[in-house]
C-alpha cells in the first residue's frame, strides 16, 4: 500500500510539473529572496528532485540504521576493489600472453602486495625470461623458494629452469626436495636422471 501511495505522489509531481512546463516554455523559475530568481528547464528541476530524494533517503538510512549503512558501504567498497583486481589480473594475463613486457610490469606492480597469488608470482618471473639474464631468474626463485617453502608451483619451474642452465647441482638439490613432498614425481625423477647422465652415474640412471 505505501508503495502505491509512493507511485501515486512521484506520478502528481511529475504530472504537475510537466503541466507548469507546458504553460512556462518547459521553464521553472525559482526565486531564492528578494528579486533574485533563477530559470531552469523543468527536466533539471526533476533529474535534482530524483537526487535530492536518493540523497535524502541515504541520510535517512543512516541515521535510523547506521551499522546497516556501513556495512552496506562496506560490502560495495569490498565489490569494487575485487572487480578492479580481478581487472588488473585480466590484463596482466592478456599481456602474458602477447608478451608485452611493459604492460606485464605495469600489471604486475599494481597486483603487488602481500595477497599476490604465487601462481601470479611465478608466471612473472617466467615473463622475465625475456628481459633478465638466467642468473637473475635463477635469484628471483631462490627467493620465492625461501619465501614459500616445499611449495610445488616455486619447485618444479625453478628445476627445470636449473636444468636449462646446466646447474646440476641445484637440479639433484631440488628434484630431491620435490621427491620428499611427491615420491615419484616424474619431473623429479627426470631432473635427477638427467643429473646423473652428465656425471656419467650410470648406476644412479637406473
Amino acid at each position: 500500500m505505501k508503495r502505491l501511495i509512493l507511485i501515486a505522489v512521484v506520478l502528481l509531481l511529475l504530472g504537475s510539473m510537466g503541466y507548469f512546463a507546458t504553460q512556462n516554455s518547459h521553464n521553472v523559475s525559482l526565486n531564492f529572496f528578494g528579486n533574485f530568481s533563477i530559470q531552469l528547464s523543468v527536466w533539471m528541476v526533476i533529474a535534482g528532485s530524483f537526487v535530492a530524494g536518493w540523497v535524502v533517503t541515504e541520510i535517512w538510512q543512516f541515521i535510523s540504521h547506521p551499522q546497516r549503512f556501513v556495512q552496506s558501504f562496506l560490502g560495495k567498497f569490498s565489490q569494487y576493489k575485487d572487480n578492479k583486481k580481478q581487472q588488473i589480473t585480466q590484463n596482466f594475463e592478456n599481456a602474458s600472453l602477447l608478451r608485452d613486457p611493459k604492460q606485464v610490469r605495469k600489471s604486475y606492480n599494481k597486483l603487488l602486495n602481500q595477497e599476490t597469488s604465487l601462481s601470479i608470482r611465478v608466471q612473472y618471473i617466467e615473463q622475465l625470461r625475456y628481459e633478465k639474464s638466467a642468473e637473475e631468474l635463477l635469484k628471483k626463485y631462490a627467493e620465492l623458494r625461501t619465501k614459500f617453502q616445499g611449495n610445488l608451483q616455486v619447485l618444479l619451474p625453478y628445476m627445470k629452469l636449473a636444468c636449462e642452465v646446466s646447474e646440476w647441482d641445484l637440479v639433484e638439490r631440488l628434484s630431491h626436495e620435490i621427491l620428499r613432498i611427491t615420491p615419484d614425481h616424474p619431473d623429479a625423477l627426470e631432473g635427477l636422471r638427467q643429473f646423473y647422465i652428465t656425471r656419467q652415474d650410470w648406476v644412479g640412471c637406473n
